[in-house]
């Protein structure tokens, strides 16, 4: 549980607005919810990790599992996920790519989150191990690589990741920017079945793994996004390691080679939230009510007391600071939490003030509906047989959409 909800990174996120988008490129992005863009290659569009999503265009191989597509799930953020395999620098800036248009674009000024990982193809990082590894394995029509190019690109890679940056800032100027680095792929030293390399080739591509990794760390600093560091959280976890998060060179069908797997994205997505927790990304605001003029109201900050329903005052027992970043997701008033009373997850379970301890019964994620879900019981925050005047006491009751579980929060 944080100690402190807002740090001096805090950032005040204003009331979000429903978003437009192409159906090829994104989710449904609803009301109220946080509006997240995924930007990068294969490593942040999961090729080979089932399902595909349905929307993805040809090519991109997009996966309903990808590190974006399990963050916007545990954050309750409506995802536009703009990643594509196969993308350098140029297809975030300028270049369209599987006939979509570059992946900066779909970014707004109502974007409130972004992520990107790009850079791999733009120094043929996939490329040359692919080569390498085919090479090794003593297999015909491998391909070449050209080191000088690829020492050329690196030259040109640092000013490419600022002007993405750049580019997403002036389209989201308010947005978070978190660069997040390529997976370790090889490990430290001796290589095991299924990842055929020289010594000489291990070491050539750990340097391109380690000069990609500097490359995004030094963006981040000369352009004040956010790193989060995959790089080194991934290190043990390479593709010879017991617990790998990356495939091997050679995989089973459907797989694909040295990139992610199911798990690796799902530890990819809780480092994300790790960083967005450090950061105390929060909303402070009042909870509106589908009722015209009514709001959620803590009376008191006694442990137990009910939350209930008033008349929109401005008052302070009205202010409800939202947790954007997950594992909390909690609405805090007068220093406490929303809790559902016992940690119960049965319907008509009361809801109360209680001091803030980072459980389940704490946690509430705006869905698309416009509800707020407790994930813990599945319920969304409810007005008991819709009433509606003042005092009214909340409850958790099965998501049914109707106006007593219709919730505007700040961010």
């Amino acid at each position: 549980m944080r100690r402190n909800p807002c740090f001096s990174l805090c950032t005040t996120l204003s009331a979000l607005a429903l978003v437009l988008l192409p159906t090829n490129t994104a989710s449904a992005v609803g009301a109220g919810e946080l509006t997240y863009v995924a930007i990068g290659s294969s490593f942040a569009a999961g090729p080979g990790i089932p399902s595909g999503q349905p929307s993805s265009p040809g090519g991109c191989a997009r996966s309903t599992n990808n590190y974006p597509s399990v963050l916007a799930r545990e954050l309750g953020a409506g995802l536009v996920d703009a990643s594509c395999s196969g993308a350098t620098t140029a297809n975030v800036l300028t270049t369209s790519q599987a006939g979509q248009p570059p992946q900066a674009d779909l970014v707004t000024a109502t974007t409130k989150l972004v992520t990107v990982t790009i850079g791999g193809n733009d120094v043929n990082y996939l490329g040359s191990l692919g080569a390498y590894s085919c090479q090794d394995n003593g297999s015909s029509g491998c391909g070449t690589v050209d080191t000088a190019a690829i020492d050329r690109a690196f030259g040109e890679l640092p000013g490419r990741l600022r002007a993405v940056v750049e580019r997403i800032r002036e389209r989201a100027p308010q947005a978070t920017v978190l660069l997040v680095s390529y997976f370790t792929i090889l490990p430290d030293s001796a290589v095991c079945t299924g990842v055929p390399l020289t010594s000489a080739h291990l070491a050539y591509e750990r340097g391109i793994a380690t000069r990609l990794a500097a490359a995004t760390s030094d963006a981040a600093t000369a352009t004040g996004a956010r790193l989060v560091d995959l790089a080194s959280a991934s290190h043990g976890h390479d593709a010879c390691a017991a617990d790998p998060w990356v495939e091997k060179y050679a995989v089973a069908a459907g797989k694909s080679s040295y990139h992610p797997n199911a798990n690796g994205m799902a530890a990819a997505a809780h480092l994300v939230e790790r960083k967005l927790d450090e950061l105390a990304i929060t909303a402070t605001g009042p909870v509106r009510s589908a009722f015209p003029g009514k709001c959620l109201a803590a009376p008191a900050a006694v442990e137990g007391t009910p939350i209930e329903l008033t008349d929109c005052a401005g008052s302070a027992n009205q202010q409800w600071t939202r947790m954007i970043a997950a594992p909390e997701g909690t609405l805090r008033a007068l220093g406490g939490c929303l809790d559902v009373q016992s940690s119960g997850t049965a319907n008509r379970t009361a809801v109360h003030w209680w001091s803030c301890n980072g459980t389940g019964a704490q946690r509430w994620v705006p869905d698309a509906r416009g509800g707020l879900v407790n994930p813990q019981s599945g319920r969304c925050l409810d007005l008991p047989g819709g009433a509606s005047a003042n005092g009214t006491r909340l409850q958790i009751y099965d998501c049914n959409s109707t106006a007593a579980q219709q919730w505007t929060t700040a961010g």
